[in-house]
């Protein structure tokens, strides 16, 4: 049976499955419409960008396409698993990453730290049994499917990028010396609306447990560079708004057309990186005081992990490591840590 590690980022949507293919589109939603225009551009329909899907005979435009909706919404809610947006994008996610005849599947997911608790239980339940039929209408897949979700499993975010960050694919460590006893290892992880730190002390044959006062979240992340991109453009354009989709190319090239002329956006944005990254350190700081110093690594983590690195450098002398694919990092670590646990339940099953 297939395994499906989805991280259900406020950003981002990551996914991946034991099969090997993995999917990464925008945490939105929003209402749907039949667009006739679509049957002109042929395959293209079937792009990640255009996921068109019906529930239970409602229509909803899910990713990149939800941006063109009337009504969109990411989901900020604290108990993200009561809102049935919450449960379209994790079935849109496993059936992206499933083959076509897979109809059951275990899952592994997470919460944010703070949330982690009082959830986790919650959110299991909520998500196992028999998802909802979506039939698709355009994207990557075609006409109708229903996955039953038989097992499920729910990790704290941060906790388990440190499986992305010490092991590789083959479950073999990265850095063999911070497999030893008594090594203290932190990780950053810069998610879109969030930011979880979690420190964990290594235990013998390679396992760890949180230190769970020096963890936490801070509700600060790449989100609140967009507010400030936008408010900028407000400001510059005497009051126009700016699409989510305009944001991320300032992101990228640093500069918008508007009404012909280029509008440089490089020294807000660089002010910005610069004030959201106080604001995380000195929450950091606080919590860590000097034990900080004391870490044997300190890693970073998630979709704002490349995008905050040069700036979060200097307050931890240059010592932070980037984790390769930061921003599926979460994603790694769960479809570790679920191949494990599965693999010894299996394995328990078979002996007993």
């Amino acid at each position: 049976m297939e395994i499906v590690a989805v991280d259900l980022g406020y950003g981002y949507v990551k996914a991946m499955s034991s099969n090997g293919k993995q999917v990464l589109f925008p945490s939105i939603v929003g209402n749907g419409y039949e667009r006739g225009l679509m049957n002109l551009f042929g395959d293209s329909s079937r792009d990640l960008s255009n996921i068109h899907v019906k529930v239970q005979g409602e229509d909803y435009f899910v990713g990149d396409l939800a941006k063109e909706s009337r009504s969109q919404s990411r989901i900020f809610e604290r108990e993200r698993f009561n809102h049935g947006y919450t449960h379209i994008l994790l079935n849109t996610a496993i059936q992206l990453v499933t083959d076509e005849n897979t109809n059951a599947v275990k899952v592994v997911t997470g919460l944010p730290l703070d949330f982690y608790q009082s959830q986790a239980k919650d959110f299991q339940a909520s998500i196992t049994g028999v998802q909802p039929e979506l039939e698709w209408q355009s994207g990557p897949v075609s006409g109708m499917r229903k996955v039953a979700i038989e097992q499920a499993l729910v990790f704290p975010q941060g906790a388990a990028a440190i499986f992305a960050a010490l092991m590789d694919d083959r479950g073999r460590p990265v850095y063999a010396d911070l497999m030893r006893e008594g090594s203290i290892i932190g990780l950053i992880d810069i998610g879109f609306r969030t930011t979880d730190f979690v420190v964990v002390e290594m235990k013998q044959g390679g396992s760890f447990v949180p230190k769970t006062k020096l963890s936490g979240t801070v509700d600060e992340g790449v989100i609140n560079l967009y507010r400030e991109i936008r408010q900028a453009y407000k400001t510059k354009t005497g009051g126009a708004d700016l699409s989510e989709s305009y944001v991320d190319r300032i992101l990228r090239d640093r500069e918008l057309t508007y009404r012909g002329e280029k509008m440089d956006f490089s020294q807000v944005i660089g002010r910005s990186l610069q004030a959201i990254t106080a604001n995380i350190v000195d929450r950091l700081k606080s919590v860590w005081a000097e034990e900080s110093d004391l870490f044997d690594a300190i890693f970073l983590a998630g979709g704002g992990g490349t995008l905050f690195a040069e700036h979060f450098q200097p307050a931890f002398d240059h010592r932070l490591k980037t984790i390769p694919s930061s921003q599926f990092a979460n994603a790694v670590g769960y479809a570790r840590l679920g191949k494990a646990v599965f693999q010894s339940e299996s394995s328990d099953s078979t002996t007993g």
